[in-house]
């Protein structure tokens, strides 16, 4: 099915924006300016196009999808300015930074809370009681937790209390447990681990001490994730052999270890470059660096750490990005081109689901890769395009996907 999207100006405010688990209805929209400026949607009239804006992150992690939203419904209205980016906050809510940050909850279209927004672009995660929020500030990689009111209950300088090593990643950096009492570092120098309530701070690895096994040596760090209730910390990175090989160039990596430093596994996988981590309640995604793409993705149970792998469509999917459901049932990718095709695939079964063909006539939106946000238990995707671009209005479109 094919959408256009359009800047229809005033019309926002006068439209009642319907459930986003309705084909036929019109989807959400949002402008980059003034809220009342904020354009609509029509999908009768193809001359007529979409907008509002929605960026992703990991949240709610562990939380069994019968307690997540079956409905969603985004209403632009309730956002200020341009809306810039979203991030996965648990149960069908969601994470949604314009002039400042928003609770949303998609299932009753309602603002639960708001603050000032502590970071131009971040990583989200849900633990008990509370939010987690991390990302690059002005003086490196930070940490902000929340209660669910949104009231801040702690800020940290991750670089300051690493003391000299440095968290590179913004995209699985900074990791939490479920229970909201340990913060995983995944560093340049090590893995490190980060009691909040004691405020102690452990090195579970050191790569300048040769971390590793007895044939893979670790050379960097760049996402953690906990795993099997908050046991263990499974992370990636890069690697070399032991011993060396020559010629042989470093490698991608991921592995395991247990919160006590015990049980370190590390796995090379077979002709698979990494480029990040992705963390759902469930899963945890490792898209391939986009040069590489060739239509395949790693992922890892959190429940049991098994590695597995998903096939999309097409031998070269996955370049123009990869998007992980809120749970981690569904798994969405993007083809760009003169317009933008989104696919989504069960991950159990690999059953592609859902496609979806978004057109614009400003070639403008599909220069850059979109952000791609699935809700499980609506069976809903938000589509943002445009939202870190200042020169353009925010496009937003959903569709559902699944029975």
């Amino acid at each position: 099915m094919k959408k256009a999207f359009c800047m229809i100006l005033a019309l926002l405010f006068t439209l009642a924006l319907s459930a986003c688990g309705k084909m036929d209805s019109p989807a959400p929209a949002v402008s980059g300016g003034d809220p009342s400026d904020t354009p609509a949607v029509s999908r009768s009239d193809p001359s007529d196009t979409s907008v509002v804006a929605v960026p992703p992150s990991d949240g709610q992690q562990y939380q069994p999808i019968s307690q997540a939203g079956t409905s969603c419904t985004f209403d632009p209205a309730l956002f200020g300015g341009k809306l810039q980016s979203c991030a996965y906050a648990g149960n069908g809510t969601l994470f949604v930074l314009a002039d400042k940050l928003y609770l949303y909850d998609t299932g009753t279209s309602s603002v639960l809370a708001t603050a000032e927004a502590p970071l131009r672009d971040f990583e989200s995660q849900a633990i008990d009681g509370g939010y987690v929020l991390s990302g690059m500030g002005d003086n490196g990689m930070m940490a902000y937790i929340y209660d669910s009111s949104l009231s801040l209950n702690k800020e940290i300088a991750v670089d300051e209390l690493l003391q000299g090593d440095l968290v590179v990643s913004e995209t699985g950096g900074v990791a939490a447990s479920t229970d909201g009492k340990k913060l995983a570092f995944a560093a340049m120098g090590g893995l490190y681990l980060y009691d909040l309530e004691s405020g102690s701070l452990t090195t579970l690895l050191n790569v300048a001490q040769n971390a590793g096994t007895a044939s893979i040596g670790i050379s960097m760090l760049n996402g953690a994730a906990f795993a099997q209730d908050n046991s263990q910390i499974v992370f990636f990175g890069s690697g070399n052999s032991i011993p060396a090989v020559d010629g042989e160039e470093g490698f991608s990596i991921h592995g395991s270890i247990a919160v006590d430093g015990s049980g370190l596994k590390l796995t090379k996988p077979s002709g698979y470059e990494m480029e990040e981590m992705q963390s759902s309640v469930s899963r945890l995604f490792f898209p391939q660096t986009f040069t590489q793409a060739n239509g395949t993705l790693l992922w890892i149970d959190r429940a049991t750490g098994s590695a597995n792998t998903l096939s999309f469509s097409a031998s070269g999917e996955g370049k123009d990005g990869v998007y992980g459901s809120e749970q981690g049932d569904y798994v969405a990718t993007a083809v760009l081109g003169s317009n933008l095709t989104v696919r989504v695939y069960d991950v159990a079964s690999g059953a592609l689901v859902a496609t979806e063909v978004i057109e614009n006539s400003d070639p403008t939106y599909f220069n850059r890769i979109p952000r791609i946000y699935l809700l499980d238990g609506a069976k809903t995707a938000v589509v943002v395009l445009g939202g870190s671009i200042i020169e353009v209005d925010t496009l937003v479109s959903t569709f559902t996907f699944g029975e």
